[in-house]
């Protein structure tokens, strides 16, 4: 019997149309012998919709959702909410969850903690990590805690800079030197993101940020740096991890960049350059060594890539995406179509790992207490 597979994508995001292109690929390729598929979009206001349209991408490009249907979850199961509100009825018992949600609280737990609230099996990384890396501030904190290298930053809270901004800016100087790379912490897809080369820049930057965030990282720009992209999943309690790929040369994509002005082999669904990067053997079993510490050590699922920057000969991490562009296939698959076998490999590794779970032991202390009427 076929095991139901809800896909999740869209979501309450500046990414929510990046997260499409994800899931409307990966709906795709599931292997519909061995998998019923069960796509859930995530609108911008978090309303959850299904349709056996939502494999064709054509049908999100205006924006709406269409004659889609609304619903919602319960103890595991899918249900319709009808548009009378009424009435509901049941759809699919979910055996489990794909997260291709990128950014916002869909990438960020939201799903996880959807999938855990509702006992379902998750091939995706759990609500701890997620809300770990959501966060680049987070990030550098676990990575500082693993004693991997991340580029110098300031953290700023809007709330700390209205008070103390002029403060901040003097210390960029002081502390980073200029030129800086300013983001947003809790976006992706190189939204928001600003290279300042002096205070009036940098004050700009960081005030453009906080229209999408309401706190920003500042980090040392490193002249001449590389991208690279490193993935890895598990598969029977072995973790594989991919060769370091260049996503893209020098300088600081935007992004328009990454996905507006994206290549004809592929930029629609990844951003990536696509060349094997010339580093050094050292550096490369580096960085692999980098990506299977980060896995291994926050208790990670599902294919998670990590984005280094490397600099005069050293790696530093810069993000960890849970939720990466096409689910990382390229790094691991030749072809397109092998990410048929690839995306089958983490849902099952995802039932396997549910059977596994501890069971949920009660106190009983309930039983007594001695309640006393007044």
């Amino acid at each position: 019997m076929r095991k139901t597979v809800a896909v999740f994508f869209g979501g309450r995001s500046c990414e929510n149309e990046i997260s499409v292109l994800t899931g409307v690929f990966v709906l795709n390729l599931l292997d519909q012998e061995k998998y019923a598929v069960f796509p859930v979009y995530v609108h911008t206001d978090g309303a959850t919709y299904t349709s056996s349209k939502m494999t064709d991408l054509g049908v999100f490009k205006g924006g709406g959702v269409g004659d889609f249907e609304r619903v919602f979850f319960d103890c595991g199961t899918a249900y319709a909410l009808h548009s009378s509100k009424r009435k509901i009825r049941k759809i699919a018992k979910i055996d489990v969850i794909l997260n291709c949600c990128h950014g916002g609280l869909g990438e960020g737990g939201g799903v996880s903690a959807l999938a855990e609230w509702n006992g379902i099996a998750l091939a995706s990384p759990d609500l701890t990590a997620s809300g770990i890396f959501m966060d680049k501030s987070l990030t550098k904190l676990a990575m500082r805690a693993l004693s991997i290298p991340t580029v110098d930053y300031i953290r700023v809270n809007e709330r700390d800079y209205e008070k103390r901004g002029a403060f901040l800016l003097r210390s960029i100087e002081s502390r980073l030197k200029y030129p800086v790379v300013i983001k947003p912490a809790h976006l992706g897809s190189s939204i928001g993101i600003t290279v300042a080369r002096n205070e009036e820049e940098a004050k700009a930057g960081i005030e453009n940020g906080f229209v999408l965030d309401d706190r920003v990282i500042i980090e040392k720009y490193l002249e001449n740096k590389q991208d690279i992209n490193c993935a890895a999943y598990a598969l029977d309690g072995e973790i594989f991890v991919s060769e370091p790929e260049t996503a893209f040369g020098s300088g600081v994509y935007s992004f328009e960049d990454k996905y507006v002005k994206r290549d004809s082999d592929g930029g629609l669904l990844h951003a990536k350059g696509g060349d094997r990067v010339a580093l050094s053997g050292e550096l490369r079993e580096k960085i692999r060594a980098y990506t299977k510490t980060v896995y291994k050590r926050l208790n990670l699922q599902g294919v998670v890539r990590l984005d280094f920057l490397v600099s005069d000969g050293k790696a530093y991490l810069c993000e960890v995406n849970t939720v990466p562009g096409s689910l990382a296939y390229y790094l691991f698959c030749e072809r397109v179509i092998d990410a048929k076998r690839f995306f089958g490999d983490l849902l099952e590794e995802a039932l396997r790992r549910a059977k596994t779970e501890k069971k949920i032991v009660t106190t009983g202390i309930l039983q007594n207490v001695r309640w006393r009427r007044k």
